[in-house]
């Protein structure tokens, strides 16, 4: 399912088994050189790259599936946070030997504010989501996961799954519901997150302790993938505009 993860990691591999041995930087010289932008190209740095470029634009360019509303990110709820979240939460509950029980996504991991409705290509998900996070699944007692569902509440909200709703008052998470059960603070959740919020990121460091279950998938594959099985099968995207937080 993941052949550009393949790709990477197999020239990884040829990079790394092809050194017989490692230099070291001692000291560099640097010197800045200011231009008016009118230095020619180099018809023969251009020849090299063109094919390479030309190859690039054609993996970018490819239609994986459409849309057929525009994508808009907002807080606290957002067709895009829904639609992203659930893909993550489905792949999930594929990749892991034991369910999830919702999955998130920081606000600001997502870059772009909208993706118009039609052809979805490849290059507006590597757009969507440039970072090279990957998939993780927490097991997180209640009364952590009530800290992370405050902190969410008091940035105004977060992208989130089917699976998981609650209400922002007063900047906390109150009325939490967790696959249609109240929220039990005795209990433990599974949950399904990039990891660079498990390892602290966007003001999350007290999941940075919690084990983790690792994909080793980066999160824009497995959206990329969840679509060309769709393509595949001539399934339609499907987009839940639920309000899953509500003030």
């Amino acid at each position: 399912m993941y052949r550009n993860l393949f790709r990477i990691c197999c020239l990884t591999l040829l990079l790394a088994t092809g050194c017989k041995s490692v230099q070291h930087l001692a000291s560099v010289e640097t010197q800045n050189i200011r231009t008016d932008g009118t230095i020619p190209l180099d018809s023969k740095i251009e020849s090299m790259i063109l094919p390479y470029r030309t190859q690039m634009a054609e993996e970018m360019d490819e239609v994986l599936g459409a849309l057929e509303v525009d994508l808009v990110k907002r807080k606290p709820n957002s067709n895009m946070g829904n639609w992203f979240c659930d893909i993550l939460y489905d792949e999930a509950n594929k990749m892991f030997f034991e369910e999830v029980d919702f999955a998130i996504q920081n606000y600001g991991g997502l870059r772009l504010s909208t993706v118009a409705k039609g052809p979805l290509t490849r290059g507006e998900i590597f757009q969507l989501m440039p970072f090279d996070n990957t998939l993780v699944v927490l097991q997180v007692d209640g009364q952590t996961m009530q800290t992370l569902l405050d902190a969410m509440a008091n940035s105004g909200g977060w992208p989130i799954s089917k699976g998981l709703s609650f209400t922002i008052k007063n900047n906390k998470a109150v009325g939490i519901m967790i696959q249609g059960q109240p929220f039990d603070i005795t209990k433990s959740y599974r949950v399904a997150v990039p990891d660079y919020v498990a390892n602290g990121g966007d003001q999350a460091s007290f999941l940075k302790e919690l084990p983790q279950e690792e994909s080793g998938v980066f999160i824009r594959e497995i959206i990329i993938a969840h679509l060309e099985d769709l393509r595949e099968a001539g399934l339609q995207l499907s987009i839940d505009p639920t309000q899953r937080i509500s003030k």
